[in-house]
């Protein structure tokens, strides 16, 4: 697995490693160009290892280098190589940018590539540097560099490479740089909210951080009077800050009423709609993404209404219903997740259903795929959007606590994957949406 890489420092043409942050190898001396034997320089990167956010760079980091005596002229060459120890079958060159400054000049672009590791010396990612003149009067080389990584490439996590200089007669300087990719803070207007009404009927809006350590920032109060409805689900996600998305809710009488996003962060839903009655023959009602929604009957069946937006009247409308299939009661709890669905049984077995590709409504999902067992500790699930990985959802266990599950993108599918934990409290909601 790609979070599993065991990435280390390579060196070219059997030179010794230099450990980063601590005393150097026993390395080959190196000739400099007065013809006399020393001592290869330094490489130091000032402040340690650089925290790299994916899809949120460039950040800089400085390499400070300093010269053997007698050491004049041009640096020809200046490299950074890293090692694959074990998968080498991904070749992350394209995902990194950079820009290069030496001595304080002008920042030019600066090439990442990756070569074949089968083929050079192990090799699986490098950044050329530029050449440089060293100083007059001095031994000393800097260099500015700015990095930045895709979004998604928190997977490299730790990156140590090795920093090599040449000059007319060979290596005159070693030493290492060491890279951080972290998960990048997701902008506001793309993160997504968790919604929750408490037993008094008032719903309050949680909005995602885009922060590990706090997923969620603190409650905004929505609205009072929420306990009027049976069921509330969304029709598509609701962002952070522009308020976008949008409820839809049943109340006692089987009215299906629709909340449009309203773009303020003090209201964000505009005045209801009403969409239609007759609602009540539903026992459980989950919004997808896109607008759709799927509704379970009492007997089992699962029907599917394809969102068609405002209709003639400026209200929210959907087609026909058309049938998905029987046999939908066997699942305790069903939410949604991505494009999709999950869906889990009493016993705790619980079911991925992917988005179809293009079979028409009455075949919306893929065949059902088992993720595993343990779900019946969760009291409440609900689909969210952007949290931390996308998409997420959210899961409420029996003494209050709210875990979120993101996905596992380089599995290759879209199953719930890896808990974060959010906090306890929780059961003073009765519904999170």
């Amino acid at each position: 697995m790609h979070a599993q890489l065991a990435l280390a420092a390579t060196l070219v043409a059997g030179i010794a490693p230099m450990a980063f942050g601590g005393a150097a190898a026993v390395a080959a001396p190196v000739t400099v160009r007065t013809g006399t034997t020393a001592e290869p320089g330094t490489v130091v990167q000032e402040g340690g290892r650089l925290t790299v956010p994916a899809g949120r760079g460039p950040v800089t980091t400085r390499l400070t280098v300093t010269l053997p005596p007698g050491t004049t002229g041009p640096l020809r060459s200046a490299r950074i190589t890293f090692q694959a120890a074990g998968d080498t079958e991904s070749r992350p060159s394209e995902q990194f940018t950079s820009t290069c400054s030496v001595n304080g000049g002008a920042a030019a672009s600066c090439a990442w590539f990756s070569p074949d590791p089968e083929t050079v010396d192990g090799t699986w990612l490098v950044l050329d540097l530029p050449a440089a003149e060293v100083p007059a009067g001095t031994s000393t080389v800097t260099y500015d560099i700015t990095v930045a990584v895709t979004e998604g490439m928190e997977w490299l996590s730790r990156l140590s490479g090795t920093v090599e200089l040449h000059d007319a007669t060979g290596p005159v300087a070693r030493g290492n740089m060491a890279l951080d990719i972290v998960p990048g803070t997701i902008e506001a207007w793309h993160r997504s909210s968790l919604h929750a009404r408490d037993r008094d009927g008032v719903l309050w809006q949680y909005d995602a951080t885009g922060r590990a350590d706090a997923p969620f920032a603190k409650r905004k109060r929505v609205g009072g009077g929420w306990n009027v409805y049976t069921a509330i689900t969304k029709l598509d996600r609701t962002t952070a800050e522009r308020n976008e998305g949008a409820l839809v809710a049943r109340d006692r009488n089987g009215v299906l009423w629709y909340y449009p996003g309203n773009r303020r962060p003090d209201a964000p839903f505009k005045p209801r709609e009403r969409v239609g009655g007759g609602w009540n023959v539903y026992a459980s009602i989950v919004g997808l993404s896109g607008g759709d929604l799927v509704a379970r009957d009492r007997t089992g069946v699962l029907w599917f209404y394809e969102g068609r937006g405002p209709g003639v009247t400026g209200a929210y409308a959907f087609h026909p219903r058309v049938r998905v299939g029987g046999g939908w009661n066997a699942y305790s709890a069903i939410a949604s997740f991505g494009e999709g669905l999950v869906a889990h049984t009493a016993a705790g077995r619980q079911f991925r259903y992917e988005k179809s590709d293009d079979r028409g409504p009455s075949a919306p999902f893929k065949p059902r795929r088992e993720v595993g067992g343990g779900w019946n500790r969760y009291t409440a699930l609900t689909g969210m959007g952007l949290v931390l990985e996308d998409p997420s959802l959210a899961a409420r266990t029996a003494d209050g606590k709210l875990v979120v599950y993101g996905v596992d993108r380089w599995k290759g599918n879209s199953d719930p994957y890896r808990p974060r934990p959010v906090g306890g409290g929780w059961n003073i909601y009765d519904t999170l949406v």
